[in-house]
């Protein structure tokens, strides 16, 4: 929808979209490296998302993901390098009670995430179901 929009930085007016009935979330906002705010998303209804493939891949500029906390992405399938290259992105906490019980696929989620400092915050991840965890905090 947005990918490789790399000077895009205000997504305001997505604050009300309706994405309820949105299957596939891939790549949406991948590239856009001066994204920084995200709370227009706070809201969106993602519950019926099973692909978040590569949703924030390479937005360099992304710290707060504060605004996830609340997403239900219970049946989301695929994580795999969601966060890809957010190499601002420091604080993966508002994501601790993400209900990932479905997800095969988490690869290269946080891979190149070089500020990361802590995943302690998924430590109660149910992830017996993924087939691929490979590359998932690397770099």
């Amino acid at each position: 929808m947005f990918s490789d929009c790399s000077s895009l930085n205000d997504i305001k007016p997505l604050e009300n979209l309706n994405v309820s009935k949105g299957i596939y979330f891939s790549s949406m906002f991948g590239g856009c490296s001066s994204l920084k705010d995200i709370k227009p998303l706070k809201n969106w209804n993602v519950s019926n998302c099973k692909d978040f493939s590569c949703m924030f891949f390479d937005c360099s500029s992304l710290k707060d993901i504060k605004p996830l906390k609340d997403w239900n992405v219970s049946n989301c399938k695929n994580f795999s390098h969601m966060f890809k290259c957010c190499s601002s992105l420091n604080d993966i906490k508002p994501l601790k009670n993400w209900n990932v019980s479905k997800g095969i696929d988490f690869s290269g989620m946080f891979f190149d995430c070089s500020s990361l400092n802590d995943i302690k915050p998924l430590e109660k991840w149910n992830s017996q179901n993924s087939i691929n965890l490979k590359d998932i905090f690397s770099n």
